[in-house]
Order: structure tokens, then sequence, then C-alpha cells
């Protein structure tokens, strides 16, 4: 029962925000975003729903600009080291 209302929650999050006329693509913008950020950092914690699509989203998407986009990752050289 928690967990269905933790559910409620994050989707009502989601809804908000589609409401609100951004995109499925902004969703997924704004995770890379984060997670280029936070990830390995004390802030990972916060990479969860209620934190990346609450009130801060907009910011979050904005702040494109200031992210040093990660160099393309190579799955096929990565096989070949195996």
């Amino acid at each position: 029962i928690r967990r269905q209302r933790q559910m409620c929650k994050e989707t009502g999050l989601i809804k908000a925000r589609l409401n609100e006329g951004f995109t499925v693509e902004d969703f997924k913008k704004v995770i890379d975003i984060k997670c280029s950020e936070w990830l390995g950092s004390d802030y990972a914690q916060y990479l969860r729903p209620q934190t990346l699509f609450g009130t801060k989203f907009e910011s979050y998407l904005n702040s494109i600009d200031t992210v040093k986009p990660k160099k393309d990752f190579d799955i096929l050289s990565t096989y070949e080291i195996l």
C-alpha cells in the first residue's frame, strides 16, 4: 500500500508537468542532465522522481547549456575488450 501511494505521487508529478506543456523528451533531458551532474556524488541520492519532476523541473531543463556533454560511448569497443 505504501508503494502504491508513492507511485501515485510520482505519477501526479509527471502528469502535472505534462499538463504544463512539457514533453516526454523534456523528461529525458532532465534525467540526462541531472545524471551527468549528480551520479558519483553525494547528490546521486536525489536522482528520484520527487526531485527531478517536482517544482524545479523547469530550472533543471533550462540548465542544459551548463552541462558538459559526455564523450560518446562505443559499446562495440567495450565488447572487443571482453
